[in-house]
């Protein structure tokens, strides 16, 4: 009897998605994937459109790309395995946004995956057609250009929609009273906005402090609030890092410290919380930082044909696209040798509580050893190769770089060995 051919449904095309496709369309199984994209081509977030909270179409804009964004790692660490992304008249390792989406576009070309993607395609909801453990899936979606709705069935559906969609805006006293404008870093786009005012960035992870120092030369002072260590490297002169925000008034705000300062305008980099609209609770459950149960923070533990590729933060995405869904589609071949959801179940609590101890968030991989432990227990999983060391090596320095010479570091132009076991800095 020849072999079920499978259809796999594939959420968003950015590179998460693309990966996806790719490792589908490579495997000895029959796939025929369809992948949604609300976007008006591939790319996901790199996809940069200059409007804010709603696009010309009135959908919610997903992209937080800014104009003038500078990627804050290298090449070596932006690529897909197999894909390189090397250009030797390149200046810096570090790319524009515009580089980003070139990269991607080609890696789409190459593999002749645009013909599966369906674009301006709004995905409204993913159901169950039956109580099984592994259930045929119903896509709904609508073309946001005509309204045309329609359905699907699909044999597994892969989320790629990623986490930078739904932003997290905590709950501040005051806020509502000031006066000036109100933003979260997903809707800034350009730093002359900010000309000759007086502005607060609540938060200074790699958004907070990069937007700080991209709108340095234009505002006239800014208060970088955060309740971190302060950071090693020099800043520009107007740049104050201030403690965390206690209250607003109409036209100030009031530190931890006790300190005010008049503010015209405040910036929220505080990041996103997760979100996937299109599921039921009783599917998946998203929190403000947690997606569960998810078995190797991809395969979902009740029906092991639905999977999340790109939830995970502060990792190589480019690099993790591929691994992850890789795993997916090794599961997706052979659902049959998986554990039992019992004991998957008991390896998502063990993993969950194990970061705990250490202090981790659920699904973030800051430190350097520990992502790439991870990132080789995936490989062994899905039957690849792990990342060449030398990675690990690299993102080590960039992180030093990042903390101690913020606004020089994407200066550098990183070049690896032949035989991938070394880099060195050219300038």
């Amino acid at each position: 009897m020849s072999e079920k051919v499978k259809r796999v449904a594939v959420i968003g095309a950015g590179i998460s998605g693309l990966a996806t496709l790719r490792n589908l369309l490579s495997s000895d199984r029959k796939y025929i994937p369809t992948c949604f994209d609300r976007g008006s081509d591939v790319g996901g977030v790199w996809l940069y459109n200059e409007n804010t909270h709603t696009d010309e179409y009135g959908m919610p804009v997903f992209s937080s790309m800014y104009r003038d964004l500078i990627t804050n790692l290298p090449t070596p660490l932006m690529e897909v395995p197999g894909f390189p992304n090397t250009d030797p008249d390149r200046d810096s390792s570090y790319m524009h946004r515009d580089q980003v989406l070139d990269y991607i576009k080609r890696f789409t070309a190459h593999y002749d995956l645009r013909k599966y993607v369906m674009t301006h395609t709004y995905v409204t909801d993913i159901t169950r057609n039956s109580a099984e453990r592994i259930p045929e899936w119903t896509v709904s979606y609508r073309d946001i250009r005509n309204h045309d709705c329609k359905r699907e069935v699909f044999d597994a559906v892969i989320v790629c929609t990623g986490h930078q969609h739904t932003p997290y805006v905590p709950d501040i006293d005051g806020v509502e009273i000031f006066q000036g404008d109100v933003i979260h870093s997903k809707n800034y786009r350009v730093p002359e906005k900010f000309t000759n005012k007086k502005v607060v960035i609540l938060g200074a992870s790699y958004s907070g402090i990069d937007i700080a120092i991209g709108i340095a030369p234009c505002a006239k002072q800014i208060f970088l609030s955060h309740n971190k260590d302060k950071l090693n490297s020099v800043l520009p002169a107007n740049i104050i890092e201030k403690p965390g925000i206690k209250r607003m008034s109409m036209d100030s705000v009031v530190f931890l410290d006790d300190t005010e300062e008049e503010v015209d305008d405040l910036i929220f980099c505080t990041g996103y919380v997760y979100s996937f609209p299109f599921l039921s609770d009783d599917v998946i459950h998203a929190s403000r930082t947690k997606v569960t149960p998810l078995y190797k923070h991809v395969v979902n533990v009740r029906h092991p044909n639905l999977f999340f590729v790109g939830i995970l933060e502060a990792v190589p995405y480019f690099l993790m696209a591929h691994v992850l869904s890789k795993v997916a589609v090794v599961v997706l071949d052979d659902l049959g040798s998986l554990p039992s959801e019992m004991e998957m179940q008991a390896c998502v609590d063990r993993d969950f509580e194990m970061r705990k101890e250490r202090g981790d968030k659920p699904h973030i991989l800051t430190k350097n050893e520990r992502l790439w432990e991870f990132e080789k227990d995936l490989a062994s999983y899905a039957g690849i190769q792990p990342s060449p060391k030398v990675l690990e090596s690299i993102r080590a320095y960039n992180i030093d770089q990042f903390r101690n010479h913020v606004t020089t570091f994407r200066q550098r132009k990183i070049q690896v060995s032949d035989d991938k076991t070394s880099f060195k800095v050219l300038n």
